[in-house]
């Protein structure tokens, strides 16, 4: 096989292309080339299912559930809440309590937080409202690295006022109480 050297090094094929690039249409197609690379791009960052934007969107575990709360309990907004939050396929251990329900707002006294990961565990007393009793309450979220709340269980007592004599077995603590 021969091949002509001249050919492959010539500067006229170049030449030809940089006249042509420097014409109008030359010019005019490398602009419409890059506006339709930069519309690709934007169509592909704008129809990508990992970019629906919603509440927990951008924002740390924490910050998603303390939202949460605050508008199921402190706003009364159970429904919309558990509607913004929550994914549709979320899987739900407590899925009739009232945080989920829209009423007056709900008492209730955060007592701890803790975050490991996308887990968040949150300590927390509800104090008696829309005819339940008070409660001590563990809620444990899990969220989605997209921002839902995709997991929920919660481990619930019903509150019970501390006995004077520190005891609940009548036998007291072996402390006294002086007043």
């Amino acid at each position: 096989m021969l091949v002509n050297q001249e050919d492959l090094s010539s500067n006229s094929t170049a030449t030809c292309v940089n006249a042509w690039l420097d014409s109008l249409q030359g010019r005019m197609v490398t602009a419409l080339l890059g506006v339709l690379f930069i519309l690709q791009i934007a169509h592909q960052l704008h129809s990508d299912p990992r970019w629906h934007w919603h509440a927990g969107t951008g924002k740390l575990p924490h910050e998603i559930v303390t939202e949460f709360m605050d508008e199921a309990y402190t706003k009364g907004k159970g429904v919309e809440a558990y509607k913004t939050y929550f994914a549709e396929k979320a899987v739900d251990n407590a899925p009739n309590t009232i945080d989920h329900q829209d009423g007056e707002p709900i008492p209730h006294t955060v007592k701890k937080l803790i975050v490991e990961g996308n887990d968040v565990a949150v300590f927390h007393k509800i104090e008696a409202a829309r005819g339940q009793p008070a409660q001590d309450v563990v809620d444990v979220y899990e969220i989605s690295g997209s921002g839902w709340i995709i997991r929920h269980d919660r481990v619930a007592q019903t509150s019970v006022a501390a006995p004077r004599d520190g005891g609940s077995n009548g036998q007291g603590s072996g402390l006294t109480n002086k007043e």
